[in-house]
């Protein structure tokens, strides 16, 4: 605790929640792609780019980046509380599940030369990114109800005496399946 404490103060005045510790310029290496593939069905030629697209993590992102405080984040990620790590990087993993899988369409459908088929893919992609890019954002910069484990673990205890349901509310139930 005293380290995520010596943490907040040193984001403090940067682009960096002192919540979380997390900071939204991780989120440019999938809103650049995201642009990429939209633009695809009139711009073909951005599938060689889009090709160039590989996952990064927060660390890997931030080394290269012109982040003024890169330093400070990628220090800062390792102090990021669980609650708000752990949600985020299952997130990322989604994002670059779904990414690399489209990518893959995208690249079986232009090699067939079934280029007309393209837009369907993308539209379905285009809604399942937006989500998690805001899902996110919001995990980013702790707006998301994250239920502690405690209260999860309250739920599948042996003694259904103590399961009141006073605090099961649709996020705590968003938590458990999500």
């Amino acid at each position: 605790m005293e380290n995520f404490t010596c943490y907040q103060r040193k984001v403090m005045g940067e682009n960096i929640n002192s919540q979380t510790l997390l900071a939204t310029d991780y989120m440019n290496h999938f809103n650049e792609v995201h642009m990429l593939i939209d633009m695809l069905p009139t711009m073909p030629e951005f599938i060689e780019d889009i090709r160039l697209w590989h996952p990064k993590t927060y660390q890997e992102h931030f080394r290269d980046s012109v982040f003024s405080a890169k330093e400070l984040a990628i220090e800062a990620y390792d102090h990021s509380p669980d609650k708000f790590k752990i949600p985020f990087e299952n997130t990322i993993n989604q994002m670059n599940d779904l990414i690399l899988n489209t990518i893959s369409q995208l690249e079986d459908k232009i090699a067939k030369d079934k280029t007309h088929e393209l837009q369907d893919i993308i539209n379905d992609y285009s809604f399942q990114i937006i989500l998690l890019i805001d899902k996110c954002n919001l995990i980013i910069n702790g707006k998301k109800h994250m239920t502690d484990q405690d209260s999860i673990d309250h739920y599948f205890d042996d003694d259904t005496e103590k399961l009141d349901g006073k605090d099961l509310d649709q996020s705590t139930i968003d938590d458990l399946f999500g």
